[in-house]
């Protein structure tokens, strides 16, 4: 058994962190969520085509023949700059909630590992007559069990 994480998250650094990302929140009041039905609806803009919006506000802006209105063009190159914006700290965040992510796994993986050589050596003192070892393997025993079955069920799940 390798323990390669091995780090105590106290509940004040944790606070910290929780409060930096209400900060960071509060930071973007304009942040909303959208339906699947509208995301569907949208043409969405990518990195395939920035250049075009690009220059279609480029070419708008200095030509009136082409400008849809001059607080239509003002709206959609703060649009733009807020779509430039957001592709960066989401890249940022993206990174971020990897690492987390990863983190947590491995946290979780090591924890259950030892947990379930805990059970095998009470499973193994139990037949060895070492008193008291019923209970325990009775109690881990279940929860195994019960982890197991939604394990399974989380696999299956992920397998349709």
């Amino acid at each position: 058994m390798e323990n390669r994480i091995d780090i105590a998250l106290s509940e004040e650094a944790k606070q910290k962190i929780l409060d930096g990302i209400t900060a960071i929140k509060t930071q973007m009041p304009f942040l909303l969520k959208i339906s699947d039905t509208e995301r569907k609806a949208m043409q969405l803009l990518d990195d395939g085509r920035k250049p075009f919006v690009e220059n279609a506000i480029d070419l708008a802006d200095r030509n009136a023949a082409i400008t849809p209105g001059t607080e239509l063009l003002a709206a959609c190159q703060r649009d733009f700059t807020t779509y430039s914006s957001l592709v960066t700290i989401e890249n940022e965040l993206m990174q971020l909630l990897e690492m987390v992510h990863d983190t947590k796994q491995l946290a979780g993986a090591e924890a259950y590992e030892v947990s379930r050589f805990i059970y095998m050596k009470a499973k193994m003192a139990l037949k060895m007559k070492v008193p008291g070892m019923q209970t325990i393997v009775d109690e881990l025993g279940k929860l195994y069990k019960q982890s197991s079955t939604s394990s399974d069920d989380n696999t299956k799940s992920a397998a349709k």
